[in-house]
């Protein structure tokens, strides 16, 4: 390289990519967790539901049955969402990655 000739800055963000990974295995963690907490609550409620219409002998409440479904359809939202999130931190890190690594190759010519 030249006297003259100035180098590029980089324009690229610097990430610690270990912190990234943690965060993104913690929030795909985080999503089965919480979808684990909805199901064990809608498994729970039915079960207090069908115990006390059968030991009562109440009619069972099929709307409140299908209702009730939506519990476990929240919770797998909450789980898509995070590993959405998860997702795209990775993509957002390989594209930090490639970035840098374009830097690197543009300094070095």
């Amino acid at each position: 390289m030249t006297p003259d000739e100035k180098r590029l800055p980089f324009l690229g963000t610097y990430f610690d990519c270990d912190s990234v990974l943690r965060l993104e295995r913690r929030m795909r963690w985080l999503g089965w967790a919480i979808f684990a907490i909805y199901l064990l609550q809608y498994v729970y409620d039915m079960g207090m539901f069908l115990y006390n219409n059968l030991v009562n002998q109440f009619a069972i409440d099929w709307m409140y049955l299908l209702f009730n479904l939506g519990r476990p359809f929240q919770g797998l939202m909450i789980l898509a969402v995070l590993h959405g999130l998860a997702a795209a931190l990775l993509i957002l890190l390989d594209i930090e990655q490639n970035t840098r690594r374009a830097g690197r190759f543009i300094n070095i010519k």
